[in-house]
């Protein structure tokens, strides 16, 4: 009852989801009709005597796509994410990044399987949509999906390539372990220059074998810097564009495919509407991370010293630092570190030479940076689209919802798998854990014995655990009598009464005691006032009761310790009641 009510209820706010798939071409029209000049592409599934089945979705606004060609980067962002509805389904996207380093979405589209032929359809559809890579030097960054690098070879075979280097990173800490080796990874990738990844790759050689076999499987095209196209002027390493659009619309996700659209379109057309009213207010030139960034690098030119080589247009400098020096040319907008031909962005080294010039060093930034572009981009808006009662009924065949495949049996409960990067949390902590560190080379993950680098110290040798001394046994020491009852302890040791004397309430009173290897010392007598009285076990003879000064002698002067090991301790006589009442009431007296 409670499950129909809230399904009821799920309906009427977010629609049925069986026929929302029936209205999909009504949305299709709509979508044309309210954004013209837009791209939504409906491909049905075709069965014999039966309507057809919902097979793919491609949207492209109208808006998204003139902004992306006149001011975005030349880079596109591919990923996909699926569905969580009752149908499933994997929503695949396109986005792009503005001048201000904020994602920008190009396309998206609904299919039913991350596959091969789902990517070549949606990808054959974007090229149409914003032209071909030959002509226009499209590159792509992706994580490795399921047939999308076949597709795209397909597709674009002029495309540049390039893989997320944060993904890479994950399957490799899943087969090394090393903490150092973990590194390397992005050492190597964010090399900029061929000495310096090839140097890396060779340290990371001699480290581990295995590990540089790994990472020589991959072209140094798609992950390293220093081997990327300067047609970009970007040098992202990882796919994070599409990771923080999936993060926007995980909510839009669980509902119809119709109410997802829409959200998603209502989504993008806010953020342009707000993107437009933050930057309008922006009066310098760059953007503002663009101009935060050049604040940050002309801060650090400074430790850098610029001369002028002698050329004729004087633009030409060697910047130099301590032992480190490079060629700056300001005409062709390069520099040896390769950093301002990846970027469009001045280095430090550039900067250097500028501030030399006394010039204004925003005039040596890209287009593609600053505020123009910016504008450009956000010049066009999308256009509302009505609610799904003002669609008009096309005459095509309606289709029906894609076909679920359900397993036999009862369904497995799939816990997810936490990423390796992930931290392990626990009740809102980080569990408490540790690294090993090796005391030959220094670094940590790895322990001596399994170093295999140099040592940090020549002098190094490795720790030797010394022998243990064996320690002296007290069980002889502490091992009590054989005529002393066994229910005493060594840390309870009656003095010694001699005979014919008898117990008292002060001879008898348990002694604190200290006991070393060697010897028992007896602590002071208890205090003759005591209140609480020990009472030994029953003797077995009988004597006369002891004077007071055979008392005090046993009290005060304790045996030696090769008196108490040789002469046995005799059992006290016999006590009454009234000679301990008599002896107590004297004490106190």
């Amino acid at each position: 009852m409670v499950y129909r009510a809230v399904v009821e209820a799920r309906e009427k706010i977010m629609g049925n989801e069986r026929d929302q798939y029936k209205r999909s071409r009504d949305y299709c029209e709509q979508i044309l009709l309210s954004n013209p000049s837009s791209t939504a592409r409906l491909e049905l599934m075709p069965i014999p005597e039966s309507p057809p089945i919902f097979d793919k979705l491609y949207i492209c606004l109208d808006a998204c796509k003139k902004g992306f060609k006149d001011g975005c980067r030349p880079l596109l962002h591919l990923d996909g994410c699926f569905l969580k509805t009752y149908y499933m389904g994997w929503l695949l996207a396109a986005v792009a990044q503005d001048a201000n380093n904020q994602f920008y979405v190009v396309a998206y589209g609904v299919v039913r399987g991350e596959t091969k032929d789902a990517w070549k359809w949606f990808l054959t559809n974007l090229q149409e949509d914003i032209g071909d890579s030959a002509s226009h030097g499209w590159t792509f960054i992706s994580d490795q999906q399921k047939g999308l690098l076949p597709a795209l070879k397909e597709v674009m075979p002029h495309a540049k390539l390039r893989n997320c280097v944060m993904h890479m990173w994950k399957n490799f800490i899943n087969r090394f372990k090393d903490l150092y080796i973990r590194k390397v990874v992005w050492e190597c990738a964010r090399c900029t220059t061929i000495a310096e990844f090839k140097e890396c790759m060779d340290k990371l050689k001699q480290v581990n074998h295995g590990a540089w076999e790994y990472l020589s499987r991959f072209p140094p095209e798609s992950w390293v810097k220093t081997y990327f196209s300067h047609a970009p002027k970007i040098d992202n390493l990882t796919n994070n564009m599409c990771e923080v659009f999936n993060a926007k619309i995980v909510t839009y996700r669980t509902k119809p495919i119709l109410t997802m659209c829409e959200e998603i379109r209502c989504y993008l057309m806010r953020r342009m509407v707000n993107h437009k009213r933050v930057l309008d207010n922006h009066t310098e030139k760059l953007a503002p991370v663009q101009q935060k960034r050049m604040e940050r690098l002309l801060s650090l030119s400074t430790k850098w010293m610029a001369e002028w080589v002698g050329d004729n247009e004087r633009k030409r400098f060697e910047v130099s630092r301590k032992a480190s020096k490079v060629d700056v040319d300001l005409i062709k907008y390069t520099c040896s570190c390769n950093k301002w031909q990846l970027t469009s962005m001045p280095c430090i080294h550039a900067l250097a030479a500028i501030r030399k010039r006394r010039d204004q060093p925003q005039d040596y930034v890209h287009p593609w940076l600053c505020m123009e572009s910016i504008r450009r981009i956000y010049a066009h808006c999308i256009q509302p689209v009505p609610s799904s009662e003002f669609w008009a009924r096309t005459e095509f065949t309606q289709p029906d919802p894609p076909i679920i495949k359900r397993g036999i049996g009862r369904p497995k409960v799939h816990n997810r798998q936490k990423d390796p990067a992930e931290p392990m949390m626990q009740g809102g902590k980080l569990k408490k854990s540790f690294s090993v560190s090796c005391n030959k080379c220094g670094e940590k993950g790895h322990n001596y014995k399994t170093c295999k680098g140099a040592p940090s110290n020549p002098n190094w040798k490795p720790k030797t655990k010394k022998p243990k001394k064996k320690k002296e046994s007290t069980s002889q020491a502490l091992e009590p009598s054989h005529s002393q009852p066994p229910s005493s302890t060594p840390q309870q040791q009656q003095p010694t009464v001699p005979s014919g004397a008898g117990p008292t309430a002060t001879n008898v009173a348990p002694a604190p005691t200290r006991v070393t290897r060697s010897t028992i010392v007896l602590g002071p007598p208890a205090p003759t006032g005591s209140s609480k009285i020990f009472r030994p076990p029953a003797p077995l003879a009988q004597g006369p009761p002891p004077s007071s000064t055979q008392h005090q002698e046993a009290v005060h002067q304790a045996p030696s310790s090769t008196q108490a090991a040789t002469q046995p301790q005799q059992a006290p006589p016999p006590q009454a009641d009234k000679p301990t009442v008599s002896a107590s009431k004297e004490s106190n007296k």
